[in-house]
């Protein structure tokens, strides 16, 4: 009993609302799936913006921007924080998903003795437009970290497999 005081206390010390601590969150995730959000940023000519990742959980390549729900937070709140933070711009999304997708990781990260780490996703997808096109976006793009494709690059990461309906929709295969 002592114990799930103590641990009530830490708990009521976090503010959700900024996400969790790493360690606690990657805790979390081997018990439960993790809600998220991933953004399909089309341009006027078609193509799609991708960012580079290179983490132990998904692998090296592109990816569609995207991040976790945190409490007491629309899904829409998630898209405008994502854009923001990991581009540094403003968007605006359609108010619908595109789809939305359970993402199951197998067992085969060589890097994680822990298989169940951010292995089991609900991963809903916006379509979005770019707003305000700004210098850290420009700057991801002169470095190569982020870009626009016609077509989906080989190196995406295998993560998104699970949009492939989506790029075929819009003729980016």
């Amino acid at each position: 009993m002592e114990r799930k005081r103590v641990l009530r206390k830490e708990v009521n010390e976090i503010d959700s609302t900024k996400g969790l601590p790493e360690e606690l969150f990657l805790e979390i995730s081997t018990l439960i799936p993790i809600p998220n959000v991933d953004l399909f940023i089309l341009d006027d000519l078609g193509r799609v913006l991708l960012t580079r990742r290179d983490d132990v959980f998904f692998g090296k390549g592109w990816h569609l921007p995207g991040g976790c729900i945190r409490f007491k937070e629309t899904m829409l709140e998630r898209v405008r924080k994502t854009a923001l933070s990991e581009l540094g711009c403003s968007v605006r999304m359609d108010e619908e998903p595109l789809t939305i997708k359970d993402v199951i990781i197998k067992n085969n990260r060589k890097e994680l003795t822990n298989q169940n780490l951010r292995a089991h996703q609900l991963s809903v997808l916006y379509r979005c437009y770019v707003v305000d096109a700004n210098d850290k976006l420009q700057h991801m793009i002169k470095n190569n970290e982020a870009g626009w494709f016609k077509r989906i690059p080989k190196d995406i990461l295998a993560v998104h497999d699970v949009y492939r309906d989506v790029f075929e929709k819009y003729h980016l295969l």
